[in-house]
């Protein structure tokens, strides 16, 4: 099997986001696409290890930044390689609160964005696929296009993390 085929997918970079009400917290995905126009409806797919997830799950709520192709490297250092149950990722970051749900919403290197309410769960072994119907949605900035995951790796250099839907291992 040529692994190298799947680097041939099409991904756009998004921060996911949600809280339980103590504690916020986001984290870098690809695996997001629209399933539905009417009802607007969102899937995202999310390990099971990260902290956001066990959020999402609790709240039945989650946010979702569309990140802009210029963005600053500290984005994605702050919500895609560190963890959030013992770092604050919203400290130093730009958000708004949902207005429906609550939850933050990270404004920082984001084109737009979507408030969703929880309304599926597939377990899929490592991951879960969370569909959710979009509760209020905005443009923030026209200004830039939307970061794709083959700009971020070709053009940025930029890596995958192991628990992430589209890392592959090497053999």
């Amino acid at each position: 099997m040529d692994i190298n085929s799947f680097s041939k997918l099409t991904y756009g970079v998004y921060i996911i986001s949600s809280e339980d009400g103590e504690k916020k917290n986001a984290f870098v995905a690809t695996a997001v696409f629209q399933v539905t126009a009417i009802p607007e409806k969102i899937a995202v797919a999310a390990s099971k290890d990260n902290y956001t997830t066990a959020l999402i799950q609790k709240k039945k709520a989650f946010g979702i930044s569309v990140l802009k192709q210029h963005y600053a490297p500290i984005t994605i250092g702050n919500f895609g390689f560190r963890s959030g149950r013992d770092f604050n990722k919203f400290e130093k970051c730009k958000y708004l609160v949902g207005k429906i749900t609550g939850i933050p919403i990270v404004l920082e290197d984001t084109l737009s964005w979507f408030e969703c309410i929880l309304e599926q769960e597939i377990d899929l072994g490592t991951h879960v696929l969370f569909i959710g119907k979009v509760a209020d949605c905005a443009t923030v900035s026209e200004e830039d296009i939307p970061l794709t995951y083959q700009y971020y790796h070709e053009i940025k250099r930029g890596i995958t993390p192991e628990n992430a839907p589209s890392h592959i291992e090497k053999k």
